[in-house]
């Protein structure tokens, strides 16, 4: 008995930690457009609006991207600032999107003329790295 209530203190402290770490987690499939309600939270009322800016900016700091939910046109070049001291990567699954972003550097790309929709991204070597892009 005692046995099964430590087992499931640990699996409960588990699910406990990962629903902690995934808060910023964007959740949904990558690659995929879906409509701005998708399972990521990133919609149009909350997302950070870069629609007007060309090229828009991404920034990573502290394993995070910032805005990890925003609106760009398919038009516009990136971005993306890489502050911490490791690598990273912007990837968005089922695209061409899969940008290095070498520890303190900064990655300047063109326009992906993805189709509209919400896309996830996220970082391939550390994947609680999330996000969500509209595409107008």
């Amino acid at each position: 008995m005692r046995r099964i209530a430590v087992i499931s203190i640990a699996v409960l402290s588990l699910t406990l930690i990962g629903t902690a770490c995934s808060k910023n987690d964007s959740g949904g499939t990558g690659g995929s457009p879906s409509g701005a309600g998708s399972a990521s939270g990133c919609t149009d009322a909350n997302a950070v609006d870069l629609t007007a800016d060309n090229p828009f900016t991404i920034t990573v700091k502290d394993f995070a991207f910032n805005p990890n939910c925003f609106k760009a046109a398919s038009t516009s070049s990136i971005t993306i600032v890489n502050n911490d001291s490791v690598d990273h990567t912007f990837t968005i699954d089922g695209t061409q999107v899969d940008a290095p972003l070498p520890a303190g550097q900064t990655f300047n790309g063109e326009s992906a003329g993805l189709a509209a929709g919400t896309y996830q991204f996220h970082c391939k070597i550390h994947p609680q790295m999330t996000g969500s892009v509209i595409v107008v």
